[in-house]
């Protein structure tokens, strides 16, 4: 941040490089070294709109001062009171725009964020669409975290992959040192949560990997896909996003989000429907309830160009999960075949990664299971699975998923194979 804007704000707010006049507006999070339980968010900035467009983020704080005072009396207040027995000390949050709606300066893009009051005033708004009826307040019922089931020396990702998902992962295991001891909590914006992004082709593993991440924390999964949080009844997906992260939060869970593309794509510009309107609604709700979050969440996705810039930036780690090469394939096959499944000799490990050449793990998983179906329907006597079994179950799939992506990319077509 430039030191040359700060003596303007005592006196005239106007940019030193293109002498506009500073815009006021709040977002993220005020540095707070002084107590972990007090969280800081919606403070006043003045920013210049130009800069922001060249990508320059030359924003500064409005009364600096007057709020770390604030703060240090409510530390003391906080530091003195007694909580007896099992009651122990509460986390405050302080917010210092608490009926504005939020402006999230993002250079290149991004979306005006609503407060809470607002999204709560759209949900309100007449609407042509369906009313959900009656029903329990507890939203996305059954869905509860589940133990992980994988661990991170079980995947095969090349190591690159893997290496990144341990470093992102280590934040994590060392919050306490890093922020606390080393006092990082003292200028993270975005408070103590972790949120990665894990994007790639489908089948290269993501899933398995959020499962392994949960696993290296000690932590329950809270796995949630968009079919889960969508509903047909207007004002219920940004209940059910809020519900998500409750439950995460009460259970401390790893919240992993598959098919996050839905969730977090641009905000539309063109709302023309009361569908469209509730998108956006969706979305805003998912920003507010991630700066609010402290746990670790990952989301994941096959379409990561769809982001809208102002998750992107809120994301610690960008892991990139690619199709595996012909040794790992060769390792995912033997992976992919239980012991009592009865093979062939001429069954070749090495041949089938050569002959599967941009198979995703999941493709090969999917290939075993439908050669396998192809022996069971033989004689007894020879319900065998035979390397030609495996080599046509490779190509039945491989050239399936082949026409699809052709098809989504003949004219007519939008970008996501939509007409």
């Amino acid at each position: 941040m430039p030191t040359s804007i700060l003596p303007l704000l005592r006196k005239q707010p106007t940019c030193p490089t293109h002498g506009c006049d500073l815009v006021l507006s709040n977002h993220g999070t005020k540095p707070n070294p002084y107590h972990h339980l007090i969280e800081v968010v919606n403070t006043p900035l003045l920013y210049c709109p130009r800069c922001l467009e060249n990508g320059k983020h030359t924003s500064v704080e409005v009364e600096p001062a007057a709020s770390m005072a604030f703060l240090k009396k409510l530390v003391r207040l906080l530091d003195k009171s007694q909580f007896p027995g099992l009651l122990s000390k509460p986390k405050i949050r302080v917010d210092f725009n608490p009926t504005k709606s939020i402006i999230d300066l993002v250079p290149g893009g991004g979306f005006e964020r609503p407060d809470e009051e607002e999204i709560q005033q759209e949900q309100a708004a007449p609407s042509s669409a369906p009313t959900a009826p009656d029903q329990d307040p507890e939203r996305l019922a059954g869905i509860d975290p589940v133990e992980p089931r994988h661990s991170l020396d079980q995947l095969i990702l090349d190591p690159e992959t893997l290496q990144q998902i341990r470093e992102a992962t280590n934040v994590m295991l060392s919050r306490d040192l890093l922020y606390e001891t080393w006092n990082l909590a003292s200028v993270a914006r975005t408070g103590r949560r972790v949120a990665l992004n894990f994007y790639g082709p489908p089948g290269t593993g993501k899933t398995l990997a959020a499962d392994a991440v949960a696993d290296m924390l000690d932590k329950r999964i809270l796995k949630i896909s968009y079919a889960e949080l969508e509903s047909k009844y207007v004002g219920e997906t940004p209940k059910n996003i809020k519900a998500a992260f409750a439950k995460a939060r009460e259970t401390d869970a790893l919240l992993f989000f598959d098919e996050a593309d839905s969730i977090l794509g641009k905000r539309l510009v063109d709302v023309s429907q009361s569908a469209d309107n509730s998108i956006n609604v969706a979305r805003s709700t998912t920003l507010i309830e991630l700066d609010n979050f402290e746990g670790a969440v990952i989301f994941a996705s096959n379409l990561v160009s769809n982001y809208d810039t102002a998750f992107l930036r809120r994301m610690l780690a960008h892991v990139e999960f690619r199709l595996p090469d012909c040794e790992r394939r060769a390792r995912i096959w033997r992976s992919h075949i239980p012991a009592e499944l009865p093979l062939a000799e001429d069954v070749d490990f090495e041949t089938l990664a050569q002959h599967s050449e941009g198979a995703a793990g999941g493709d090969i998983q999917n290939a075993v299971l439908l050669a396998a179906s192809y022996a069971s329907m033989r004689p007894p006597e020879t319900r065998i699975v035979r390397l030609a079994d495996l080599e046509r179950a490779t190509g039945f799939i491989l050239e399936g998923k082949r026409k699809i992506l052709e098809g989504s990319r003949s004219p007519g077509m939008g970008p996501n194979g939509r007409t």
